[in-house]
């Protein structure tokens, strides 16, 4: 339960559910989906696979699902079928390399040729009316005022159906997807199959100043608008960023000095610098106070906040982590990044 419950997680639906599953079952079935929509950000990568690599280590079978006939159905990359079976390779190979030890599929790898899983489809589609498949829509990145197609209706019926198929205990996304999963309960529920236990994982925050969100809005609604994306410039840090890159789009981050509600460099210092490296080491001149290691992040936090710490020295030494990070990253795609970027250009 601690490898299960701790960050980036920020929910399951329900703890008390995931408990008596873990005592129940000695090797539970997870899986995560990801739609081939992009360059992979250090979200994705960093932030989701430490959920995964905790999931693995807490004995859990890990599988990450590549959504290809998703990312189809949500015109992604133009709906071209072989442009999207190119980059799904990509995204392959980075969690073969992040995650060794998690299964990573095509979805078009089970779905070929199997008229129980587009039975389950339909079925599931009959009990989903159009208004309750709309407030999913935020899982596509899309909403009502947005211009729709058929395909993208299906979508999140076919995200229900997978989690039967994969046989996962666990359906495991960022809180952005919990409406999908919400709906998946309610037909798991009303088809009479099994139990399953949603787990979310937090987002991290688009690097830009965060927009301003209505009162009315739902807690996924938030999430979603406030996320890093890879399709906005300055928004995210593409996995494959080399130094330069890190430090000039950490470099136009928000972070006003003392604001530490929000602040996307915090949350990249708590989420992947401290998760992955125990510390943030800030080199800075004498004058300025001088050389300083925090341990922790509640350290780091309360340096901000108090002032000690400049919003300078907090992106160039959080950019410094990074690119230590994300090393192994860059030595095995590094001298393919052209190639790579012109999958998702």
């Amino acid at each position: 339960m601690e490898l299960v419950t701790s960050q980036p997680t920020e929910e399951i639906i329900t703890e008390e559910r995931m408990r008596n599953l873990l005592e129940t079952k000695q090797h539970p079935v997870h899986y995560i989906g990801l739609e081939i929509s992009g360059m992979p950000h250090i979200g994705h990568i960093l932030v989701a696979g430490k959920k995964i690599n905790d999931l693995d280590r807490a004995g859990i079978k890990t599988q990450v699902w590549l959504a290809d006939w998703h990312t189809m159905a949500n015109n992604k990359l133009g709906g071209d079928w072989d442009r999207i079976i190119k980059a799904a390779g990509f995204y392959r190979e980075l969690f073969n390399t992040v995650c060794p030890n998690t299964k990573v599929m095509l979805g078009s790898e089970l779905y070929s040729n199997n008229d129980d899983y587009w039975k389950l489809v339909m079925q599931m589609a009959r009990r989903t009316t159009i208004a309750r498949a709309t407030r999913t829509l935020i899982i596509m990145g899309r909403n009502e005022k947005d211009t729709l197609h058929v395909s993208q209706y299906i979508y999140p019926i076919m995200q229900a159906a997978d989690i039967e198929f994969l046989g996962a205990d666990i359906p495991h996304a960022g809180m952005d997807q919990r409406k999908v999963h919400m709906l998946a309960l309610e037909l798991f529920k009303e088809m009479k199959m099994r139990e399953i236990v949603p787990l979310h994982h937090h987002l991290l925050p688009s690097l830009s100043e965060p927009p301003k969100i209505s009162g009315g809005a739902e807690k996924e609604e938030i999430v979603a608008a406030m996320k890093m994306s890879k399709s906005k410039p300055g928004s995210s840090i593409p996995i494959l960023a080399d130094h330069k890159e890190i430090s000039s789009i950490i470099g136009t981050a928000w972070c006003p000095q003392g604001v530490t509600e929000g602040n996307p460099v915090l949350q990249l210092c708590k989420y992947v610098v401290f998760p992955n490296s125990g510390r943030l080491v800030v080199e800075r001149d004498a004058k300025y106070g001088g050389d300083v290691i925090f341990q922790s992040y509640g350290e780091l936090e309360a340096a901000f906040a108090s002032s000690k710490l400049h919003p300078t020295d907090l992106k160039n030494s959080t950019a410094n982590a990074l690119n230590s990070i994300m090393e192994p990253i860059h030595k095995k795609f590094g001298h393919r990044k052209a190639e790579i970027a012109g999958l998702f250009a």
